[in-house]
C-alpha cells in the first residue's frame, strides 16, 4: 500500500483548505464581505477542517466514540457558523 490512513487524512485536509480558502476568496470577490461574515465563513471553515481531522485520527486510533462525539461538537457549530456567515454574506449583497 502506497498510503496509509494518516497521510491520506493529511493529503484530504490540504484538498479541503485549498478548496475552502479559493471558494471564500471567489465568493468574496463576488459579494464583497463585511468584517462579521469574514469572521464567522473563517470560523466555520477553520472548525469544519477541525473536525475532519479529530474524526478520522480517532477511527485510525480505533476510538469512534470520539469520532461521533467530535462530529457532534464540533461539526455542527461549523455548519451553523458556515450558514449564518453565507447569509450575513447574502443579507449585505441584498440591502444595497
Amino acid at each position: 500500500m502506497i498510503f496509509s490512513g494518516i497521510e491520506m487524512l493529511f493529503f484530504t485536509l490540504g484538498v479541503m483548505t485549498t478548496l475552502g480558502i479559493g471558494t471564500i476568496i471567489y465568493y468574496n470577490r463576488k459579494l464583497k464581505f463585511n468584517g462579521w461574515a469574514w469572521a464567522t465563513i473563517c470560523t466555520g471553515l477553520f472548525l469544519l477542517i477541525f473536525t475532519t481531522a479529530w474524526s478520522v485520527s480517532a477511527v485510525l486510533e480505533g476510538e469512534p466514540r470520539a469520532s461521533s462525539m467530535g462530529l457532534i461538537v464540533f461539526g455542527i457549530p461549523s455548519i451553523i457558523l458556515l450558514v449564518l456567515g453565507r447569509k450575513l454574506a447574502l443579507s449585505k449583497k441584498t440591502k444595497e
